[in-house]
């Protein structure tokens, strides 16, 4: 077993936002900071030519069927990409199958995959791994939040994905927030193999750039937290009662399925328009249900980015 080092996006339904009371003028929207009366200002940027959607590769969409429904996990390449790999191949060779969600721990993580069975002791088909915990910003599109952060310079995303920067700006990661998807280590940073756990609690951003993400779940989040748990403190959360572990039934990607047999996403870009007037609306709350009006701020892991039903399935 290799338990995590213990020194999860959720689904986000797409629907209409509180209206913005920010304030243009010249192309510069105000903002107020939380803690000052002294508006903050940023640009607004141009999204001339960027679709509100994009779609989810089936490539890239890792299926896993536990008892209670369809858990889908968009791998993330631009990030990970021999991670991304292993999860792809370990799928492939039906080694999920069967297994279980064996480390749960409530407002922390549902870990899975390798365990403690007999035949996962040595597993020479998947050789460990060297982390991947950051990229060059210059290899992505990272979309920032004017919001402070507490754990890094500066917050945002990437493709969905809540992501951070480093003070210089040129190196990113992506957050630990609900719905993260990270391999599993022992204390090398290099010893992941294909031991994997969900984010299912508050974002445990301690983890960020020591863990590498790999995906995050896009549809079925409440199936993940419908999964039994252990008690942490006895054997750090694993659940000594094989039998009461949820069994992951398969591990399937979507390319690899019929059309038919295969739900298709679409995750709105975080680059554009409709993505920058969705976190002003969260950010910027004005219904009259908020007697009292709360700071205009939103943390990253609140905001990730909004998934849907690919419209052609809609349209069938």
């Amino acid at each position: 077993m290799k338990l995590m080092v213990s020194v999860m996006a959720c689904l986000v339904a797409c629907t209409a936002c509180d209206s913005t009371t920010s304030e243009q003028v010249d192309g510069i929207v105000e903002y107020f900071d939380a803690g000052s009366i002294v508006p903050v200002q940023t640009e607004i940027p141009d999204f001339t030519g960027i679709p509100d959607w994009r779609p989810v590769n089936p490539a890239d969409l890792l299926l896993l069927e536990v008892g209670d429904g369809l858990i889908a996990i968009e791998l993330a390449d631009w990030i990970a990409p021999n991670h991304a790999n292993r999860m792809r191949q370990a799928a492939r060779d039906g080694f999920f199958d069967g297994r279980s969600f064996y480390r749960v721990i409530d407002g922390f993580v549902a870990q899975g995959g390798r365990g403690e069975e007999a035949d996962s002791v040595e597993l020479p088909q998947y050789p460990t791994l060297a982390g991947e915990f950051t990229v060059a910003a210059s290899s992505v599109n990272f979309t920032p939040m004017i919001d402070d952060d507490l754990y890094a310079p500066q917050v945002g995303h990437v493709a969905g994905f809540p992501a951070a920067t480093n003070e210089a700006g040129d190196e990113v990661w992506p957050i630990h927030c609900p719905g993260t998807v990270a391999m599993a280590r022992d204390n090398d940073p290099d010893s992941g193999d294909v031991e994997f756990y969900i984010v299912i609690g508050q974002g445990p951003r301690h983890l960020d750039r020591i863990m590498t993400v790999f995906g995050r779940v896009i549809d079925g989040m409440e199936h993940v937290q419908a999964l039994r748990r252990g008690d942490p403190a006895v054997n750090s959360g694993v659940i000594a009662d094989t039998g009461a572990r949820d069994i992951i039934v398969s591990a399937r990607i979507a390319s690899d399925l019929p059309e038919d047999d295969s739900p298709a996403y679409e995750v709105m870009r975080t680059d554009g328009q409709a993505f920058h007037d969705a976190k002003e609306g969260r950010r910027n709350r004005t219904h009259d249900f908020f007697f009292e009006t709360p700071p205009p701020v939103i943390e990253a892991c609140h905001m990730p980015g909004p998934v849907r039903i690919a419209q052609t399935q809609l349209d069938d």
